[in-house]
């Protein structure tokens, strides 16, 4: 029968070292994910300019349709009981597109009726 090869059996380190080892490997790959961090902030911060810009392109009846759209979809999932932060994403582009909306000077009436 073939032995695993794991480095703990073949080197024979003991418990502690080997979590001492797996608390390093954890360390270093969460400074990796921080460095990286600010370059997915900007891509968000971008995709999100991006997006506002498409809806400032829309009629005030297209952007009425998109809260509409955006108000049923987060609502739709709450109804199904997703995860709190698949709501969380959800609400995202609800939020834009209300605040598209009333800085265009659209009234709630509209988007209420």
């Amino acid at each position: 029968m073939a032995k695993n090869g794991t480095a703990a059996t073949q080197e024979h380190e003991s418990p502690a070292e080997a979590a001492d080892d797996g608390f390093k490997t954890l360390l270093d790959r969460g400074r990796s994910v921080a460095d990286h961090l600010p370059d997915v902030v900007d891509d968000a911060r971008s995709a999100l300019d991006a997006a506002q810009g498409q809806l400032d392109l829309l009629s005030d009846r297209g952007v009425i349709a998109a809260v509409g759209f955006s108000a049923g979809v987060a609502t739709g999932l709450f109804l199904a009981g997703a995860p709190r932060f698949i709501l969380a994403v959800s609400m995202i582009p609800l939020a834009v597109t209300i605040r598209s909306a009333l800085t265009r000077g659209v009234r709630l009436s509209p988007l209420v009726n």
